[in-house]
């Protein structure tokens, strides 16, 4: 039986894989929870398919262990802020300011950004401040593109076009264009918006994996 195993993004818990994970019941599930609402849990496994959200495709990039089966990035990225290599990065003065602001009004910079997302009520009464500004340096630093060219297994990467967290553009530098899928109009939660597509596309991609 192969295993999966979620690693969810920025400002959520593992419960945001919930929608997709369930409709994938004929596989290992494992649930990466990287502490922004609860305790930290890092799971291991034995040669597992990798499914990141967002800021998780990177973190499991750097700190997953590896081998890895395979790797599918949804709504992702391996690098997140502008260079020179890499122009349809994040303006690194627009996550900088996140990060200030986020150091004395932490959640009002949740709920902002939870609304780029497409939620607008969003609960930010549970987050957990410390590991969740620790994630934002992080993430204004991380580079982890020449992890993901050496990756000795099959990628797929899914995205929406109308992502206002990862745009389409960045989506187009991130990945090999013959391992990306575009959801026309489609935003950054993919795994909400769209689970039975996400879950279908993680069934056929596992099923090409020996």
């Amino acid at each position: 039986m192969k295993t999966l195993a979620f690693v969810h993004g920025w400002g959520f818990d593992a419960h945001f894989w919930r929608p997709v994970a369930d409709r994938l019941p004929e596989f290992a599930r494992i649930f990466v929870d990287l502490g922004f609402r609860a305790e930290a849990v890092r799971p291991g496994a034995n040669n597992p398919i990798i499914i990141g959200h967002s800021m998780g495709f990177a973190w499991a990039l750097a700190g997953f262990p590896r081998p890895w089966a395979g790797a599918v990035a949804v709504n992702a990225f391996p690098r997140f802020t502008r260079a020179q290599d890499f122009v349809a990065g994040t303006p690194p003065r627009s996550l900088d300011r996140m990060i200030e602001r986020f150091a004395t009004h932490p959640h009002e910079v949740t709920a902002d950004f939870m609304q780029r997302c497409g939620i607008d009520a969003a609960d930010t009464e549970t987050i957990r401040p410390a590991p969740m500004a620790e994630a934002l340096k992080w993430l204004a630093e991380c580079d982890e593109r020449q992890t993901m060219a050496q990756l000795d297994c099959p990628l797929l990467a899914l995205a929406g076009t109308r992502d206002l967290v990862v745009p389409e553009a960045m989506s187009r530098d991130s990945f090999p264009p013959q391992c990306l899928t575009l959801v026309e109009g489609a935003g950054h939660l993919l795994p909400w918006t769209h689970p039975d597509w996400v879950a279908s596309q993680i069934r056929l991609f596992a099923s090409t994996i020996p």
